[in-house]
Parts: C-alpha cells; sequence; structure tokens
C-alpha cells in the first residue's frame, strides 16, 4: 500500500476516485463464524468464542484461576504489588502480526482479547480483513480497554502493549485504556518460576509441561504473517482458521496459567515437591528480602535434590544467604561444604579467606587458603589474579606483623 492510500485511511468520509473504488472486504462468516460490526470508521471482522468455566484446559480447568480465595501467589511471584483484581475487568490480550520485529510497517490483523463474564470465559477477536480495516479494529479494541482495569500477556510488554500503541499513534486513534492500568507479564513470572526446570518457557513449552495440553495441527506463529498475506491476495478465509484457532489457544492458555502461577507462588516449602521449583522460590523471597523463608526453600530443594549442579548452587545459595543474615559461621562450614564437592569454586575461597582474617584475625588461615585460590584461578586463567595476588601480599605483611602462628584448618585446606 503506497503513501497517498494509507494517508486517505485517516479520512473515512472521502469518496473514492471514479475508476478506483475500494476493495470490498470478503464475507467470512461462513467460514470463521462471527459478525461484521461497522463503526464510524467502517467495518472489521468480530469472532466470539465462550468457554463454559468448567472447561477442561489440559489438566486444569478453566474456573481454576477465578476460584482461588487471593492471587497473592501472583503477585509474589511478580515480586511487585499488584492491582487488586477484578476479573470482570481484566483483560488477556495477545496479537497475531504481520511481522515478528515490530516496528512502524507491522500491523496487529488480529487482536485477540479474553475475559471472564457470567456466560463463562468469552474470548473476542478483532480481525481486519484489509489494511484500511485498521481503523475499526482499533476503534473496537479502545472500547474493549475502556472496560478494563488490568491487561493480562504474555511478552507483551515487550511486544503487543508497544506495538498497540504504535498502531493507535499513526491511525491518530486515543489509546486510554492502558495507561494509568495495571499490566502483567506472564513470560517474566513463568522464567522466574520455570526458567531452571524447562529449556523454554514459551507459551507452547508451559502448556506441555505445567498445563498437560499439546496442541494438535497448531500452525507455528513463524508462519502465520505470510499465511495472512496469502489470505489478502486470494481473500480465502480458509486460510485464517488456524490463525484464529492459535490465537484462541493462547488466550485461554494464558487465563489458566494465571491460576497456576498462583497456585505454585503459595506453595509453602513442605508442599514443594520440585527441586528446582523450590530453588526458585527460594530466590522469589530473597529478592522480597524475606531471607529466613528463603533459607526454607532452600533446605526443602537441597532435601529433593538429585544433580551435583543443584546442590553445589544451592550451597552457594544458602551460604549468602546466612552471610546475609550475620550468620557467619554458618556461612563459613557452608562455604567448606562446598569446597568438599568443588575444589575450584573462588567465590567459596574468597569468602572463607575474609573470614577467617576480618572476624578469626587469623591472618596463616587466610594466607594458605588464597594461596589455593591464587593456584585455582591461575590454572583456569581467572580475571581474579591480580585481586587474589594483591590480598595474599597484604595478608603476609599482616602475618609477618603480628607474628600469629598458624591454625590448623580442616583437611581440606591444610
Amino acid at each position: 500500500m503506497d503513501l497517498k492510500s494509507r494517508l486517505r485511511q485517516l479520512l473515512p468520509n472521502e469518496k473514492p476516485e471514479k475508476g478506483n473504488p475500494r476493495r470490498s472486504a470478503p464475507d467470512l462468516r461462513p467460514i470463521l463464524g462471527g459478525e461484521e460490526r461497522e463503526t464510524p470508521w467502517g467495518s472489521c471482522h468480530i469472532v466470539e468464542t465462550v468457554f463454559p468455566l468448567d472447561h477442561k484446559w489440559g489438566s486444569r480447568r478453566i474456573r481454576d484461576t477465578i476460584a482461588a480465595h487471593s492471587l497473592d501467589g501472583l503477585a509474589r511471584v511478580a515480586l511487585e504489588e499488584l492491582p487488586q483484581f477484578d476479573f470482570a475487568r481484566t483483560l488477556f490480550l495477545d496479537t497475531e502480526t504481520t511481522g515478528l520485529s515490530g516496528g512502524t510497517g507491522t500491523y496487529a490483523f488480529l487482536v485477540g482479547t479474553g475475559r471472564f463474564t457470567e456466560r463463562g470465559f468469552v474470548v473476542k477477536q478483532f480481525l481486519m480483513r484489509d489494511y484500511n480495516e485498521e481503523l475499526p479494529l482499533l476503534y473496537c479494541l479502545e472500547e474493549e480497554l475502556q472496560k478494563t482495569d488490568t491487561i493480562i500477556s504474555f511478552n507483551g510488554k515487550a511486544f503487543d502493549i508497544p506495538l498497540l500503541r504504535t498502531r493507535f499513534a499513526l491511525t491518530r486513534l486515543p489509546f486510554h485504556g492502558v495507561d494509568g492500568h495495571g499490566q502483567v507479564d506472564l513470560l517474566h513470572l513463568s522464567r522466574r518460576l520455570w526458567k531452571d526446570k524447562l529449556e523454554s518457557c514459551s507459551l507452547l513449552s508451559l502448556e506441555v509441561h505445567i498445563l498437560g495440553l499439546a496442541r494438535l495441527h497448531d500452525i507455528p506463529g513463524s508462519e502465520i504473517p505470510q499465511r495472512y498475506f496469502q489470505f489478502l491476495q486470494t481473500g480465502s478465509g480458509f486460510l485464517l482458521k488456524d490463525i484464529l484457532e492459535h490465537n484462541v489457544y493462547d488466550i485461554v492458555s494464558m487465563a489458566v496459567l494465571v491460576g497456576e502461577i498462583n497456585t505454585r507462588g503459595l506453595c509453602s516449602p513442605e508442599d514443594c515437591t520440585c527441586p528446582l521449583e523450590a530453588e526458585a522460590l527460594a530466590m522469589i523471597h530473597a529478592h522480597r528480602g524475606q531471607l529466613e523463608a528463603a533459607l526454607c526453600y532452600i533446605d526443602q530443594a537441597r532435601a529433593l535434590a538429585h544433580s551435583k549442579e543443584q546442590h553445589i548452587r544451592l550451597l552457594r545459595t544458602a551460604a549468602l544467604l546466612n552471610k546475609r543474615l550475620r550468620r557467619y559461621d554458618t556461612a563459613a562450614a557452608l562455604w567448606q561444604r562446598l569446597l568438599d564437592l568443588d575444589d575450584d569454586d573462588l567465590l567459596a575461597y574468597e569468602e572463607l579467606a575474609k573470614h577467617y582474617e576480618h572476624r578469626l584475625k587469623d591472618f596463616s588461615a587466610a594466607g594458605r587458603i588464597t594461596r589455593r585460590a591464587l593456584a585455582v584461578a591461575l590454572r583456569i586463567r581467572s580475571p581474579k589474579v591480580p585481586e587474589l595476588e594483591h590480598r595474599l601480599r597484604r595478608l603476609t605483611k599482616r602475618q609477618e606483623a603480628t607474628g600469629s602462628a598458624p591454625r590448623v584448618l580442616s583437611p581440606g585446606l591444610s
């Protein structure tokens, strides 16, 4: 579409030039269902699908999300205070676009929304059948956003919302539905909980591994733009059926995922059955400054863990948390246990050297630990070599100044 045609979109009352009538949009109702919605800017196609709240989605039911007494678990994982949820004014949002990179040349040709209502979970999809229907699509979407206090998306903060802001700005329509309202991006919350458990935290991966749902004959997201371009050329609504179904899956899965994240976020240490989730919850509590609670989750994760790699990681975290709580002797014992598992851990050597130097005033022991650390650093070509050499020179001088006798260290440090 050339610039002249784009600008003409902003003048909907202008009559088309003779000999160049506007192409009529295909009637998609026999294929996709739904209805054609008239707006002051023209028409667009809207498809509405209602899911009963008892509808099973994978191993869960849609109503599980709104059956929770509170969403404190969701707020816990989000690491922030979330707005008071009124699900009637909460909108799940997902876009299908003409490109995956964003920018002013990318259109949101399909915007899917979902909302809990008395009828059930209602998915409403706004489709532009040609570029000249972008204004009516955005007009209808703005009406939905005006009834919304909170938007829930999956990677929406980075992609969907900025893209929609751009489209509203280019068409000079007001975009009031997001400003001043809460946003929850489920991608970030999912990564906090499952980035170590899953190879990918894509929505498809979460559906399979967390929700117990497998899509059949789903169109890959990378193929959606080209499929839409084919529709523009042919007008065949059959090319869009898979795209609308893909979008419906995204919307409903987000709604169910909210309940699942909330449930996992509310788990006590004793309720955790997965060591990686227990560790993730420990880090979430630590980030919130709840160090005692974090250590309880660490203990549960250590009891469940099977891999040496995770044991090492958990010991390191437990030592750092005890240090922040000023339990220095406990932290030192954990650093020593860490070296029993991994004698190349420079952080453990460094923390033990500090403990002996600054708290026990045992400069001889601190010097021996630092020499071990320096040997490791030289072998692995660590950038910490100059720092360790400086530490060793300082410890040597302090030992000579005090004439302190070496103390007996644990076998691992002798």
